[in-house]
């Protein structure tokens, strides 16, 4: 899968270590950047981490994937994956890869871009959409990842949603 996935994407390397971002809000409360990993087409969770994004009187999903992805950068006790995958279009990658050209980082971001009924359908670039739907192992293995991240995204915020509910 991983191989016919850095073919697709024309990338150098064998994605073996992949991250995944997405952000889960309700208005401006509990706005929740979430990340996963997977290595070796596995997920690894110990490693998934929760960015919780303040400050913002109305949703910014730019800024808020900005900010995670920004805040991530600063651990280095995870190594740097080879693919950084987005739940968004070619914007977020374009916001995503001019913050890592900022930092003189060099990782290959692709969205995950879903269809009208809200399911996976494509790869994306800043540049160009790349069809997975003829293989259908890649298309598993993408759709799997953009269901993990958003599943813990919506999670986590909606157990802050409530903490915040039974407090006021």
């Amino acid at each position: 899968i991983l191989l016919k996935l850095a073919d697709m994407l024309a990338l150098e390397v064998v994605p073996e270590s992949i991250e995944a971002y997405d952000i889960s809000n309700f208005g401006s409360d509990n706005i929740t950047g979430a990340m996963i990993s997977v290595k070796d087409a596995r997920f690894v969770k110990k490693n998934y981490r929760l960015y919780k994004i303040d400050g913002l009187s109305s949703p910014d999903d730019y800024f808020s994937m900005r900010n995670v992805v920004e805040r991530r950068l600063k651990h280095t006790e995870l190594n740097y994956p080879d693919l950084i995958l987005l739940d968004g279009g070619k914007t977020h990658v374009a916001v995503i890869r001019d913050l890592l050209s900022e930092n003189g980082i060099d990782i290959p971001v692709f969205g995950m871009v879903k269809d009208e009924y809200h399911k996976t359908r494509a790869l994306v670039s800043d540049a160009e959409e790349i069809s997975i739907a003829k293989e259908q192992s890649v298309f598993q293995f993408i759709y799997k990842i953009q269901e993990e991240v958003h599943r813990f995204a919506i999670n986590s915020m909606s157990k802050a949603k409530s903490k915040s509910l039974k407090h006021s």
